[in-house]
């Protein structure tokens, strides 16, 4: 028992710590992040994160906005996935050598082979709530997508101690969220407290409150022991709105991040195409990463990802380099 409250009291210290760090980066508040240093240009009103004026042809591949969910649809072995069905006993794979699972925990050839209907299934089954989200929120939704591929390979049950949902959003991420959106500070405060929030939302101190992290972790966590494939599918699906939510609240923070390496409207200084790719580094890497990137490439004038690139840190940032990669390459071919 000492042990085990040892340990979260460890991890409690270590994300308050990293909530500090990150709070030194944010001195300004959230509303700087749209103030435009003049009105000479309309367009920096808008957003950044929102800015779709000027996409790149070569960006489109995964910031095209799908018409209908059906753009979205995939055909995909994962191994991950088809590997959680056959342990969670909603494959059968019994025949297969090793039970149709690796020691890893993936699928070999035949447990992918026995779960390819439900895998197919279950890699489409939100993309309707995908693209809401990219309509309503602002996400890329084909970003979002392949977000969700990457982290979960579409299955919304935790992952390990710290990962939650099909986003495999962690504590320490989640108090970042709610730290950048009003909207889920007041929202988790009235399913936590069932009412207003006890203090009104304060972007300095709203992340310290673990009890709202929580609960927006256990939104995420679609797991049903009695449920068909284990999964209660509705609340999973309903957990992409509440993802999608996170990501802005991340392209919120990068925005500022901007804006506190230039003194400028983000708009100014990165496009749509680069405000993202920042967006999936923070939320991988860490804002940290962020902004020693772009302290180090900005020199004036526009920041972009190619300098952005070239001034990652060493280290655990150059990891999340590979993460934006693999989210951002071509795999969908849309006609701009």
């Amino acid at each position: 028992m000492r042990i085990k409250k040892s340990f979260f009291l460890i991890y409690f210290i270590t994300v308050a710590l990293l909530l500090i760090s990150a709070r030194f980066l944010n001195p300004k508040s959230s509303q700087d992040i749209y103030a435009p240093p003049s009105n000479e240009n309309p367009q920096a009103l808008i957003p950044t994160c929102l800015d779709r004026s000027d996409i790149p042809l070569n960006e489109y591949h995964w910031l095209h906005l799908p018409t209908t969910s059906d753009e979205l649809a995939t055909r995909e072995y994962y191994g991950f996935l088809a590997g959680e069905l056959i342990k969670n006993g909603v494959v059968d794979a019994s025949d297969c050598p090793l039970g149709g699972v690796w020691p890893t925990g993936y699928a070999n050839a035949c447990g992918l082979e026995r779960s390819e209907d439900i895998v197919f299934e279950l890699q489409n089954i939100y993309d309707d709530e995908i693209l809401q989200v990219g309509r309503e929120v602002g996400v890329p939704p084909v970003m979002l997508k392949q977000l969700l591929r990457y982290e979960s390979q579409f299955w919304p049950i935790r992952y390990g101690v710290y990962h939650f949902g099909l986003g495999h959003l962690t504590l320490v991420g989640a108090a970042n969220v709610i730290q950048w959106s009003p909207e889920l500070y007041n929202e988790m405060c009235f399913q936590v407290y069932n009412g207003p929030c006890p203090t009104a939302y304060n972007q300095t101190n709203v992340g310290f409150d673990n009890l709202l992290s929580g609960q927006l972790l256990s939104l995420l966590d679609a797991s049903c022991p009695d449920c068909p494939y284990k999964i209660d599918l509705e609340k999973a699906q309903e957990s992409v709105s509440y993802i999608g939510q996170a990501l802005m609240s991340y392209c919120r923070q990068s925005s500022q991040i901007v804006y506190n390496v230039t003194n400028q409207h983000s708009g100014y200084s990165v496009d749509y195409a680069t405000i993202w790719k920042l967006t999936l580094l923070n939320y991988n890497a860490g804002p940290q990463c962020v902004y020693t990137a772009l302290d180090n490439a900005y020199s004036g004038g526009e920041i972009t990802w190619s300098a952005v690139v070239a001034n990652v840190p060493a280290g655990p940032c150059q990891s999340g380099l590979d993460y934006v990669n693999n989210i951002t390459a071509p795999y969908y071919s849309f006609t701009p």
